[in-house]
């Protein structure tokens, strides 16, 4: 632990606990709320999808709604099921799903040495990147507005 003058300290924490990761995000959301004026921007929902092939996972993402946008912050396939649209589907799943919760788009960054394109020819815009991030690659942002006949 770490002193900033006579009345803070800075703690670092590994692998924080689940309830202190709610308690951060839901800080921020509150302000962020009480900043954007719109009751209709409360909604907000952590929520996984997973794929699973008997009881075996094969696929999976991890989702974060919030401001009426889902933050799809991973999407993995299995190596071996790679190439079969599993992908494709569950992709399409998540939107479908964002869709139901009342989102407006979905949103996130895929690496150069994972599946950017795959973003794009599903109807993914790049809206942003860090070159040379990590070196020798870039990393895109990617954004794409959903429709009632999205998915």
């Amino acid at each position: 632990m770490e002193s900033i003058g006579n009345e803070y300290t800075i703690e670092r924490i590994t692998n924080p606990s689940l309830s202190l990761q709610e308690d951060l995000w839901h800080r921020l959301h509150e302000y962020s709320i009480s900043k954007l004026g719109d009751k209709n921007l409360e909604s907000k929902e952590f929520f996984a999808i997973l794929v699973k092939e008997g009881d075996t996972l094969v696929a999976a993402s991890l989702c974060y709604l919030f401001f009426k946008g889902l933050n799809l912050q991973l999407l993995w396939v299995a190596e071996g099921k790679r190439g079969q649209d599993l992908g494709t589907k569950l992709l399409k799943q998540i939107e479908s799903e964002a869709l139901g919760l009342g989102a407006t788009l979905v949103f996130g960054y895929s690496f150069g040495f994972q599946a950017p394109k795959f973003y794009t020819k599903l109807g993914y815009e790049e809206v942003g990147k860090i070159p040379n991030y990590p070196e020798g690659q870039n990393c895109y942002f990617l954004c794409k507005k959903l429709t009632n006949n999205s998915p």
